[in-house]
């Protein structure tokens, strides 16, 4: 059994996680179950065009946060290694996943999503007027593909933020996509992270931003810790991997509240997300199995998941 657990050229690992092992990975916890298993992987490069993608049984996808720097070059890697071996998440998960616009897909089946105003490239939209449209007295600005809180912008109240913030909004919206959505202050009291495992959540991670901070990122001084969730917010992670309509090996459902004090569905991170696997042996193992079964029942070839979704 031949497995490749994927990676990309580092852009900075320590931007998104704190541990890792000396290959660099942030897997710590599943490179060691697997090695106990007497499993032997490799940790290809998905952008090296030597590597035969042919020769393994299993493709599994996990560091490759370089994606963000080229898209198009990804999701078309993907689509030639998932022709020739079984590739985890698939090649259609990974280029619906990997543009947010997958947040109105999944809000038009009647996910909770945070509200947003969809901008396309090359738009001008007149930031100020957009806010009073909405009733957003303060907002957050962020590029339609990144990764780690990259282009983020948050925006206050008052003319002047608003120029400044009517600056950045032109410049990402000359080269990307962008979504326009309220800033909900209740994130001082974290994003709850559901991981998932073929659809079924093994733990959760509660990440609290830095004081006068809102981001909850590690490299902004984040913090985070494991919680037993509440079924209310496994019920709704587990709803919405049932909506895309095929069993994922492994995704995390990141969940915010409201002001209200509902929850509301910030990202699902089906791509390359932190699995947060060292705070749960649980979720460990699970994954561990999961690899083994389908590394076991791969078929090499135009692996069909059953996965229509279409995305930009």
């Amino acid at each position: 059994m031949r497995i490749a657990l994927v990676h990309g050229v580092d852009v900075g690992a320590d931007a998104f996680s704190g541990d890792r092992d000396p290959e660099g990975a942030i897997d710590v916890a599943l490179h060691e179950a697997l090695r106990a298993r007497g499993v032997r992987f490799e940790r290809p490069l998905w952008s090296d065009a030597t590597v035969d993608w042919a020769a393994y049984d299993l493709a599994v996808v996990r560091t490759v946060w370089d994606y963000t720097q080229d898209r198009d070059a990804f999701v078309d890697w993907a689509a030639r290694a998932g022709a020739l071996t079984r590739l985890e998440n698939p090649a259609d998960v990974l280029r619906w996943n990997t543009h947010k616009s997958y947040l109105l897909e999944l809000e038009e089946r009647g996910a909770p999503v945070v509200p947003t105003a969809w901008l396309g490239q090359g738009d001008r939209v007149d930031l100020a007027e957009l806010c009073a449209l909405r009733g957003w007295d303060e907002v957050v600005v962020k590029p339609a593909v990144a990764a780690g809180s990259d282009g983020l912008v948050r925006v206050g109240g008052g003319p002047a933020a608003h120029r400044r913030a009517q600056d950045a909004l032109d410049a990402l919206l000359a080269v990307d996509d962008v979504l326009v959505q309220p800033f909900r202050h209740r994130i001082a009291e974290g994003e709850l992270s559901l991981v998932a495992i073929e659809g079924r959540v093994t733990h959760a991670v509660r990440k609290r931003p830095a004081e006068g901070e809102f981001r909850v990122q590690g490299r902004f001084g984040g913090r985070y810790a494991p919680e037993e969730p509440s079924p209310e917010a496994v019920g709704l992670a587990e709803w919405i991997l049932a909506a895309l309509g095929a069993p994922l090996l492994f995704a995390r459902v990141d969940l915010v509240t409201a002001d209200d004090g509902t929850l509301e569905l910030g990202e699902v991170e089906a791509t390359e997300p932190d699995l947060y696997l060292e705070h749960s042996e649980q979720g460990t193992m699970a994954l561990v199995d999961a690899i083994l079964r389908r590394a076991a029942g791969s078929e090499h070839a135009g692996v069909d998941t059953g996965h229509r979704t279409e995305s930009t």
